[in-house]
């Protein structure tokens, strides 16, 4: 067996009679608009050895479901996907990539590529999910970015007892550095540390015998971005975390592109200093795609509003937000201010009144939440129907007193029902939505859990969701905290 490290969420498996597995390919140019790259980037040759027998795609960021990526590969290959709830995945495969061999497993449903067994798991309401895949008589668990805890990672450790080998992202991605609360500017500080301990206390929980901290190898090199590459929490930083906790078990590896284990070889982790040297190497890397950063700067700098396009996209919003989102927002319309090198653009969008419209000034108060953004990106939001993924670019900011807080998540989450196709609830097939949440009837447990916890004034902590080894099997220093 050999597991490779292709990149930033990307790994293979190949078996000893040459069955490969390829996860998340992202292997080529950047992603959300030039804000992500591979960091280090993926050689060439490493590309080119790849001769996958299936593909799986663990959810449908574009860090793991890359277009251009994809179609580098034979496009009668399965491209096996987790059967969510509602299915934007497959439909995207079929409809923007014209890719029709899709293979959709339901939780917990396994598939053979060759001598691999591969098996699904799924979990959180914008459907993430893992791979377990068993090679060899060795087993490796690709969490990826989901985050599985409780009742729905029990499942997982009883239907594979003995863990090899565990992967899973360490640092974050989410949209909490992208607030800027007006009257109390702390309130979204991010807390690096926590992912790094979130991390050794998954993989402990999991059992395995060797860990590799994952799906979290970028850095941003698109202007405004660049900033924040200081957010970023680098593998290495995991293993100093390991060595001053005393935690060995599991074993970590500090695994990039290209790095690998087999059987016969055991690690092959040449020596580099990605991570020693990483300013530099992210100012190299700044120079190297200098070209194709000022071509996307240039284009961006054109992008103009088109009002009657952006009243059509508005128009299916406001008929899929229900009433009782809207009326949250019957005092304060959202703002979208929108960049072009040229222009300023200033779209006030009225959930509670369904209006939208171009303004020509506003002021904190009149306008107090405030969506900044490109211009071009909010035109590509709306013809690809994922606002969602702005956050996830960093590309975006969201500006509003502490008290519309709530509501501007409110406002991110009601974007990603919509854009996962679970609203308007008329979109629904209530038989594949029910059935499938079905076979994941634990997680609901588990989030009942975190409601009650939360009702009696538990603050959620990831820890007492997971079951840890026992005292006697970890490391003394471990067992004292």
């Amino acid at each position: 067996m050999k597991l490779q490290i292709l990149s930033h969420a990307g790994m293979s498996l190949t078996s000893s009679s040459g069955s490969q597995v390829v996860c998340d390919p992202w292997l080529i140019g950047s992603t959300y608009w030039r804000s992500w790259f591979n960091y280090p980037p993926v050689e060439e040759d490493l590309i080119a050895s790849l001769k996958p027998d299936a593909i799986y795609l663990t959810h449908v960021h574009w860090d793991h479901f890359a277009g251009p990526s994809l179609r580098l590969f034979d496009p009668d290959i399965p491209i096996i996907i987790p059967k969510e709830p509602a299915g934007r995945m497959a439909r995207d495969l079929r409809k923007d990539m014209k890719l029709n061999n899709i293979v959709e497993l339901s939780h917990g449903e396994s598939f053979m590529v060759g001598d691999i067994k591969l098996t699904s798991y799924q979990f959180f309401v914008f459907v993430d999910s893992a791979v377990v895949l068993e090679c060899d008589d060795q087993v490796v668990f690709n969490a990826n970015d989901a985050k599985f805890m409780g009742g729905p990672l029990k499942q997982i450790l009883n239907n594979h007892p003995r863990m090899d080998f565990v992967l899973r992202s360490h640092s974050s991605a989410n949209s909490r550095i992208c607030y800027e609360v007006t009257d109390d500017p702390l309130v979204e500080v991010d807390d690096r540390d926590q992912y790094i301990k979130n991390f050794a206390e998954f993989v402990q929980a999991t059992g395995a015998t060797h860990a590799i901290p994952f799906a979290s190898n970028h850095c941003h090199l698109h202007k405004e971005v660049l900033d924040y590459n200081n957010y970023a929490v680098s593998q290495q930083e995991v293993a100093d975390y390991f060595v001053k906790h005393n935690i060995t078990d599991p074993e970590l590896h500090v695994m990039i592109s290209g790095d690998y284990y087999d059987t016969e070889e055991g690690f092959v982790i040449p020596e580099n200093d990605w991570f020693t040297r990483r300013d530099e190497h992210i100012v190299e890397y700044l120079e190297r795609e200098k070209d194709r950063l000022e071509k996307t700067y240039a284009l961006e700098a054109r992008a103009k509003v088109n009002m009657k396009r952006t009243q059509k996209y508005f128009d299916k919003i406001f008929k899929a937000m229900p009433w009782f989102i809207r009326r949250l927002y019957r005092e304060d319309p959202v703002l979208f201010v929108l960049n072009s090198d040229d222009k300023q653009y200033l779209i006030e969008a009225d959930f509670y009144n369904k209006t939208v419209k171009e303004i020509d000034s506003y002021t904190d108060e009149s306008h107090p939440f405030q969506i900044i953004v490109a211009t071009a990106l909010f035109n590509h939001c709306m013809a690809v129907d994922l606002f969602s993924h702005l956050a996830i670019s960093k590309r975006v900011r969201y500006r509003m007193p502490k008290r519309l807080w709530k509501r501007a998540r409110v406002l991110a989450y009601f974007f990603n029902f919509y854009e996962y196709e679970m609203l308007p609830l008329r979109v629904l097939k209530p038989g594949r939505f029910i059935g499938q949440w079905a076979l994941r009837w634990r997680e609901v447990l588990l989030y009942a859990r975190i409601g009650l916890d939360a009702l009696f004034g538990k603050s959620f902590d990831y820890r007492r969701y997971l079951e840890m080894p026992k005292p006697e099997n970890t490391p003394k220093a471990e067992a004292k905290a």
